[in-house]
């Protein structure tokens, strides 16, 4: 476990984006759900994380975007974009394709 995670919520030509850097797991979950939930408040829809510099994700962090994504506010939805092959692959492991909108840019 580690606690290196850059979180930057920036405002793309896509819409309010979270950018993501580093591991998500236990150590860091704290300081990414606290993201989320401003880029939830701050966002029209979509909201956009961007996951390509994410390098680790265990189920906590995985736990904390299926959380976030069924809470968001009505008429919002919550888009994970250009997801990091650390990322991709436990996606597709635990066929995570169908519950989360991944988009590429």
């Amino acid at each position: 476990m580690s606690d290196d995670l850059d979180c930057e919520r920036m405002e793309r030509p896509e819409g309010r984006t979270l950018v993501l850097r580093g591991e998500i797991d236990l150590a860091t979950v704290d300081l990414l759900n606290a993201h989320l939930r401003a880029l939830a408040d701050e966002a029209h829809s979509p909201a956009l994380v961007d996951l390509s510099g994410v390098t680790f994700i265990n189920s906590t962090g995985i736990n904390a975007l299926i959380v976030q994504a069924q809470s968001m506010p009505e008429g919002t939805s919550l888009v994970l974009v250009d997801p990091s092959p650390a990322c991709t692959r436990v996606f597709d492991l635990l066929g995570l394709n169908t519950v989360f909108d991944i988009r590429s840019t």
